[in-house]
């Protein structure tokens, strides 16, 4: 992960230490080079520029926000290079829907394009050569550079349909070099959109939209943060925690992919597990749900996404009437999740290489013990 997207969340979150690096876990994991079917051409950009025009090529929008997007001087800068026929970077495209391809590298050359050839809301400036040229928009540009724009030769790789879909979250990791370098959910946010139009996005974007989860996650969701915490939970929900083998950005890749292929059935069990677990947690922990400071009342109120998977995901395994079971007993429950975050191996085991094997299970393990004998015990009363 870049650092810009590390500082940011660990302001919101509490710092995780996986114990592994997601960047050379991906980039390290192996793959048959025979399977990967790219095609490279090099058509003129007014291409790229008809395809933008007729909404042929996904601009990902959940990316443009203010802070990520190139300046205007930037983005003119960009023009400026295009004017004057100096090269610029490939374009690198998923092909795997013809009718709409998905950007893989260029993300920001392409919005510098379509905002000042198509949508006409860039004005040039703070030109380094055609300073005659300064604040002119497109359709104020003499025709012979208009036509220039039109003709300039770029360098186009598409990803094809037959290369495995795994492969193409470590193909993308890889190809992603842009200014602003996506990191682990925004790639796979990107790579699922095209498997069963985009219905993993769509269901983890409900997940965090919920009046539930917002009660007991309050911080600002930047970059795909929320949906990351969500899909977490989502993926131990489908494979459970015993197929779960470091590192967990594969295993989150894998989740992505079969939380798109899922049927409806499936789906509405899950978010209502899921909307459950949020409305249980709040209610019997309230501000201190998923946070350590429910044993260290100094400590800072931000959620521990390992606390948060183990907890939401065991809450979520139980029967409707064993959680409201929980609530109607939330003293006793305090009590016994503060005695177990003063353990020195569960607390081991949400603080350090919380990626690892052994770690993960026995978080889920011991937040399920847990459950059981509150449960138990409640019932012998």
């Amino acid at each position: 992960m870049d650092n810009d997207y590390k500082t940011k969340t660990d302001d919101e979150f509490e710092d995780e230490d996986l114990g592994e690096s997601e960047e050379s876990d991906e980039s390290l994991e192996p793959f048959d080079p025979k399977k990967v079917d790219v095609s490279i051409s090099t058509p003129n950009l007014g291409t790229l520029i008809s395809r933008l025009e007729y909404d042929e090529i996904n601009l990902m929008p959940d990316f443009q926000r203010s802070g990520d997007l190139w300046s205007k001087q930037l983005q003119s800068r960009l023009i400026e290079s295009i004017l004057i026929r100096l090269p610029i970077p490939a374009f690198y495209f998923d092909a795997l829907a013809d009718d709409k391809w998905q950007v893989v590298d260029g993300l920001q050359r392409l919005s510098a394009i379509n905002n000042f050839v198509v949508k006409k809301s860039l004005n040039l400036t703070k030109l380094e050569f055609l300073h005659e040229y300064e604040g002119c928009s497109y359709n104020e540009l003499p025709r012979p550079l208009q036509r220039r724009i039109d003709e300039f030769q770029t360098s186009v790789y598409l990803i094809k349909p037959g290369t495995p879909f795994l492969m193409k979250y470590s193909l993308f990791n890889r190809i992603n070099t842009g200014g602003l370098k996506l990191n682990p959910q925004e790639i796979r946010h990107a790579m699922s959109q095209s498997i069963n139009r985009g219905a993993a996005s769509s269901f983890l974007k409900g997940l965090i939209e919920s009046k539930e989860f917002k009660s007991v996650v309050v911080n600002k969701n930047y970059r795909m943060a929320h949906e990351e915490l969500a899909l977490r939970h989502v993926t131990f929900s489908l494979y459970g925690t015993e197929s779960y083998k470091s590192s967990l950005p594969k295993f989150l890749n894998q989740g992505m992919v079969k939380l798109g292929q899922v049927d409806d059935h499936e789906l509405i069990k899950l978010k209502h597990n899921f909307i459950e677990s949020m409305d249980v947690a709040y209610k019997i922990f309230g501000k201190d749900a998923f946070k350590k400071s429910l044993a260290v009342p100094d400590h800072k109120k931000v959620v521990n996404k390992p606390l948060f998977e183990s907890i939401s995901v065991c809450l979520s395994k139980i029967s409707d009437d064993e959680r409201q079971l929980l609530v109607s007993h939330r003293l006793e429950v305090v009590s016994e999740f503060t005695s177990l975050l003063k353990d020195k191996e569960f607390e081991l085991s949400i603080s350090k290489s919380t990626a690892n094997t052994d770690n993960v299970q026995t978080r889920f393990e011991e937040v399920r013990k847990t459950l059981d004998n509150l449960i138990r015990g409640i019932l012998r009363c």
